[in-house]
């Protein structure tokens, strides 16, 4: 259950549906997440499932005709708060089970939801240092400090935004249903937690303790520099106890693998890897791990990730050995950037949440850097 008290008018909106908050947010979870949806009774088809939630939102939100443009906007001014209490817990569902669907994420980042009472501070074993973005300004400044062995941290975390005007305007008009409209929220913030990872990634080789050629390198990789490669391999293996080490870039990086790898004497399994995800799985014994790369923007002229980077880290049980720190709050605002009477102002609402990422390195990792 929600731990949001919601205002009498919310409450009539429940009780005039036959419904209760802990109903509502599993009928929401269910259709977002793509589950097979039970009342009780029967399996309720998307359709209903979407023609429910629709209706519920539109009476929290006040919306008693969808042509009266002007009393929408209205409306979503005057209740969007109290609707956004009531979806937000869907939205943290969603981008959670995102986040633990990537493979990528799970392997690199410690990522803490403080809506699902995970503590905020981080405790690293050994001495690190750590770069975080300063709160409220670009993530380009850092404060960078050293934290000694067994010492406890916390990080700061600043405000995000992300338009999702007009995804509410289609949606309670009917004509966006509830999953999109859900998945379009949870996506625009897992794309931009992903590049603020991307930068703290494009970061990291300055901070490690050894950045000598046994762990850092470039060039093409051919039969002639494999050595090189296989020797950071093995090195950030030994510096690390021994620990198993994975090969994380992006799919296009990896493919450059291929040129220093043997296929020939590839099982069948790995050669199916080749046509089908453009790479074998792993070289040698090391597992390959993919990042999916997109564009920023509709420009198409800037990626979040480097093509151009391969990383290689030991794998580890804990989470205090992933070098990536995320705090997400889990708390979802709507604001309206501008005003104006008319459904196309819609369009200037955005959804706001606060989250921190920081860079942690105590451990060693290598890092292969493509031309």
């Amino acid at each position: 259950m929600s731990k949001t008290i919601f205002s009498s008018r919310v409450m009539d909106v429940f009780s005039a549906m036959n419904t209760d908050y802990e109903a509502m947010n599993n009928l929401m979870e269910d259709l977002a997440l793509g589950r097979e949806i039970f009342d009780g009774e029967r399996v309720v088809s998307k359709a209903e499932a979407n023609e429910k939630v629709c209706e519920f939102s539109r009476r929290v939100l006040g919306i008693e005709d969808v042509n009266d443009k002007k009393s929408v906007h209205r409306a979503l001014r005057d209740h969007s708060r109290e609707w956004f209490d009531i979806i937000e817990d869907v939205v943290n569902v969603v981008i959670a089970v995102g986040f633990k669907d990537s493979e990528w994420f799970q392997d690199l980042v410690d990522y803490r939801n403080l809506a699902y009472g995970d503590r905020q501070d981080f405790f690293v074993e050994k001495e690190a240092v750590l770069s975080v973005a300063k709160a409220g300004v670009s993530h380009h400044d850092h404060i960078i400090q050293r934290i000694g062995a067994g010492e406890p941290f916390s990080v700061p975390t600043q405000l995000y935004a992300v338009k999702v005007g007009a995804d509410i305007n289609r949606f309670v008009l009917g004509q966006e249903p509830w999953d999109k409209l859900i998945s379009a929220i949870a996506k625009a913030y897992m794309n931009q937690m992903q590049e603020e990872v991307a930068s703290q990634i494009d970061n990291v080789a300055s901070k490690l303790p050894v950045t000598g050629t046994q762990f850092i390198n470039t060039g093409a990789l051919t039969a002639g520099s494999k050595d090189a490669f296989d020797e950071i391999v093995a090195n950030v293996s030994a510096a690390n106890d021994g620990a198993e080490v994975i090969i994380m870039g992006t799919q296009l990086a990896l493919k450059k693998i291929n040129g220093i790898a043997d296929v020939d004497w590839a099982a069948n399994g790995q050669k199916d890897n080749m046509m089908m995800i453009g790479n074998i799985g792993y070289y040698d014994s090391t597992r390959l791990v993919s990042i999916q790369n997109r564009f920023k923007d509709r420009t198409y002229t800037a990626k979040t990730f480097s093509d151009k980077k391969l990383l290689i880290l030991p794998v580890v049980n804990d989470a205090g050995g992933k070098f990536i720190k995320v705090i997400d709050q889990g708390e979802l605002t709507l604001e309206r950037l501008e005003r104006g009477d008319y459904l196309s102002d819609i369009q200037t609402y955005e959804a706001q949440r606060r989250y921190g990422v920081a860079t942690v390195i105590g451990r060693q990792i290598g890092i292969w850097t493509l031309p």
